[in-house]
């Protein structure tokens, strides 16, 4: 736990190799597929699916991982839920270069007046292998999340000065800062790259993800998972909860 929170301090990041059995990546592989197959259309086409736990009990075994959940109560204390996940599939395909370098939090970066705040914990769970810069690797710049802008380079390339591939196996959980300065890379490679993403914040910041289906595939009876999955007996809840209402406040 300690190493972990000091490269999150230092670098904004950890990897955490074999952190998903094969069998799980294949559960949840096959449960990502399904909903590639339900959202894709008939084209082999992307996916970025925003609150894709809502498709399959198999995605909210992820949501108070032993390896995420102990890191973002440390950061961020006990008032907190799932705010926004993604699902990404990407099959391989050529792209026009594009800037996608970003910190994660959209307005949060520049409504608030001082140093940008933590305000929330992402965990990546790679389900395919992306052991090159071809197969779609997040491109990162280490220790970047103590920098509040980003220069792009002089020449108007798309490579900031710093930026590394990150190379991880099938089953590898990355845990981030959302201030580290990250992109997407192309998948120009054989293999469709895949991976589920879950970010965590305060039970006062509104969810990202909007949805026709219900918050979780079916009633949590399990009092931690439904404070994660945003259960609440009113909006109230969310400022002023009560000990019913976030069982992590009691850990």
């Amino acid at each position: 736990m300690e190493e972990v929170l000091d490269a999150l301090a230092r670098d904004g990041f950890v990897v955490l190799p074999r952190a998903l059995s094969p069998e799980s990546v294949a559960a949840l592989t096959e449960a990502t597929d399904r909903v590639w197959e339900l959202r894709r259309g008939a084209a082999q086409d992307s996916l970025h699916e925003l609150g894709f736990v809502r498709h399959d009990e198999r995605f909210v075994e992820l949501v108070d991982h032993p390896l995420v959940l102990p890191v973002v109560l440390r950061l961020l204390g006990w008032n907190i839920y799932l705010y926004h996940c993604h699902l990404d599939v990407h099959p391989p395909r050529l792209e026009a270069p594009r800037w996608r370098w970003h910190q994660d939090g959209g307005r949060q970066n520049v409504d608030v007046e001082s140093r940008r705040p933590l305000f929330s914990v992402k965990a990546g769970w790679f389900l395919t292998d992306v052991t090159t810069p071809e197969h779609g690797a997040l491109w990162i710049i280490p220790g970047s999340h103590v920098h509040d802008s980003l220069a792009r380079p002089a020449d108007g390339g798309f490579t900031p000065p710093g930026a590394e591939p990150l190379l991880v196996e099938a089953g590898s959980l990355v845990l981030f800062d959302r201030r580290l300065w990250h992109a997407r890379g192309d998948n120009t490679s054989e293999v469709v790259r895949k991976a589920l993403f879950y970010a965590y914040s305060y039970r006062w910041v509104r969810t990202r993800d909007l949805s026709d289906l219900p918050l979780w595939p079916s009633e949590q009876s399990d009092p931690v998972r439904r404070q994660l999955l945003g259960g609440a007996a009113s909006p109230l809840g969310h400022w002023l909860p009560t000990d019913d209402e976030v069982p992590l406040r009691m850990r």
